[in-house]
């Protein structure tokens, strides 16, 4: 039988969380009040026996790996903010005074769980939020932020190999070779990927997230990243492209993507909600 969070058996109950937690407005406090994340445990259930000790519930599992990516925390500081911080431990069904899986067991339910298969996963209690209205149609803010591959990049030197190319001698020699050499800023490289993030602006719930090779241009990535369910998408200039703007039009979506020749009149929202995402 799946551990599950004690917070309901506890000496201390839900007296504290509700002293400290009860008339407060975020954004965890209206996940756990709007979203059933009884999909979870259904379609984690092919990772359970029904032999051997006790195991965590994939809920709680879930619940920390969306917040490690929704808070961009390490595996070492999730642990540590699951351990002390109160709003985390409410969101998990955690007593106050309860210890939440290591960081170890995280990973392994990560790994077994897989990038595509969190992203399913996601993508489902977003759905839910938006269907209970936790998802405004206002302004939705698209970015994209680079992810470093775990490989150790000292045997994959820069001379190796050049960005625009594929076929390389760091991707035919990397134990990660789906991972990429991209660029972030004037004269930064990386090796890895590129998380693409679409954010809602009122809440900062994300919405919508595509993870490709480090080397992708994040411009190409708006048509699959945005319906029409949002008032205006704003993102920098890397997306000033017609091929943006059309689709954009065709959604009835008002386009706030930053022009490299402004148009007279026109703010350039994406320095302004840029700090946000």
């Amino acid at each position: 039988m799946p551990k599950t969070g004690s917070a309901n058996g506890s000496f201390w109950g839900n007296f504290l969380y509700d002293q400290l937690l009860a008339g407060r407005e975020h954004l965890l406090l209206d996940l756990k009040r709007l979203v059933d994340f009884g999909f979870v445990r259904r379609a984690c259930r092919d990772f359970y026996q029904d032999w051997g000790r006790d195991a965590w519930d994939p809920v709680v599992l879930f619940k920390l790996v969306c917040l490690q990516f929704l808070y961009d925390l390490s595996d070492r500081e999730m642990e540590e903010q699951a351990t002390f911080n109160l709003l985390y431990q409410w969101f998990l069904g955690l007593a106050a005074e309860e210890r939440p899986p290591d960081h170890t067991t995280r990973c392994r339910f990560r790994a077994r769980l897989g990038a595509e298969g969190f992203q399913t996963l996601f993508n489902h209690m977003v759905a839910q939020a938006r269907e209970r209205g936790l998802v405004s149609a206002g302004l939705h803010i698209l970015d994209a932020t680079h992810l470093q591959a775990k490989v150790d990049r000292f045997r994959l030197k820069r001379e190796h190999c050049r960005v625009e190319d594929d076929d390389t001698w760091a991707n035919r020699h990397s134990p990660d070779p789906d991972a990429r050499f991209g660029r972030k800023g004037k004269g930064k490289t990386f090796y890895g990927y590129k998380a693409h993030i679409v954010e809602d602006a009122k809440t900062e719930l994300i919405v919508a997230v595509k993870t490709t090779p480090g080397n992708a241009a994040d411009g190409r990535q708006l048509p699959e990243l945005v319906d029409g369910r949002a008032g205006e998408v704003t993102a920098d200039q890397a997306y000033d492209r017609q091929a943006n703007h059309a689709p954009l039009a065709g959604l009835g979506v008002a386009s706030g993507v930053s022009r490299r020749r402004p148009r007279p009149g026109r703010p350039r929202l994406s320095r302004r909600w840029r700090p946000k995402i």
